[in-house]
């Protein structure tokens, strides 16, 4: 367990508004009635203010513009995303903006933000499903949904881990900190058209990253099957370690901390 301080009545909640906008509006696709999704997304707030004795919050929103768009150069970044956005996808996101504590991101995503509070205020606690942000050091908890279980509060390091669990009849891989990075290196995202070496699957991801130690030897071994796999591998592995990467803040000259390789 990690030397932090443990979350407590101070503490603040970070939510993911995204998730918000699209899981309740999906949910509630076949509702006529607005106050009927209103109130749903009220009780799903105010039960996270019971469980972790907090009433602490703030939502991330993603708005206009992304840094992504013009870093994806192999594909269009999200450009594999062709439905359509739910019935109350307005109405969800005015009610956050103007009902709730809600920040609207630009130039960015809400995740990016999401890194970007945690990495200021480590003694706040990350509420989402979303797995990119496991990556990022601090206090994670994932509420159940429908195909996947609850992950209870838990402190994730920089140096994090990496382990199969087995799920069903299949080892599903699973990780946080600077290896969850890496791990998605090989992996890739679909959802968002970020494709990673062809043939890598859990346990194939596991046997690569496994002996790995520092963040230099994740990186040399990502490196190395990138080798295998692209033309122009230094490209695409920065292509997209630049989309994959969770921004945890900016420079003093106003320009975002993007990935780097590591040295040493």
């Amino acid at each position: 367990m990690s030397t932090q301080s443990v979350p407590n009545s101070d503490t603040m909640l970070v939510i993911d508004g995204d998730i918000i906008v699209y899981s309740k509006g999906f949910k509630h696709e076949n509702t006529e009635e607005w106050w009927i999704v209103e109130s749903d997304i009220d009780r799903w707030i105010a039960d996270f203010f019971k469980q972790f004795g907090t009433y602490n919050y703030i939502i991330y929103l993603t708005g206009k513009g992304n840094f992504r768009e013009e870093t994806a150069v192999s594909h269009k970044y999200k450009g594999n995303r062709t439905k359509p956005k739910p019935k109350w996808y307005g109405d969800i996101t005015n009610y956050l903006l103007h009902m709730h504590r809600t920040k609207l991101v630009e130039g960015m995503e809400a995740d990016d933000a999401i890194a970007m509070h945690l990495t200021r205020n480590p003694n706040s606690i990350h509420i989402g499903i979303d797995k990119d942000l496991l990556q990022v050091e601090g206090w994670h908890y994932r509420y159940a949904t429908h195909n996947s279980p609850e992950v209870p509060l838990r402190w994730i390091s920089d140096e994090g881990f990496l382990e199969l669990q087995l799920s069903g009849k299949k080892k599903k891989l699973v990780g946080g900190g600077y290896p969850w990075f890496y791990a998605q290196m090989l992996l890739g995202d679909s959802t968002d058209a970020i494709y990673g070496p062809k043939g890598y699957g859990d346990v194939k991801k596991y046997n690569t990253l496994k002996d790995c130690k520092t963040e230099k030897e994740f990186y040399d071994a990502v490196k190395v099957v990138y080798e295998e796999s692209f033309e122009e591998p230094e490209a695409r592995l920065k292509e997209n370690a630049y989309l994959l990467w969770m921004v945890r803040g900016y420079h003093e000259n106003g320009e975002l901390i993007m990935w780097s390789e590591p040295h040493g």
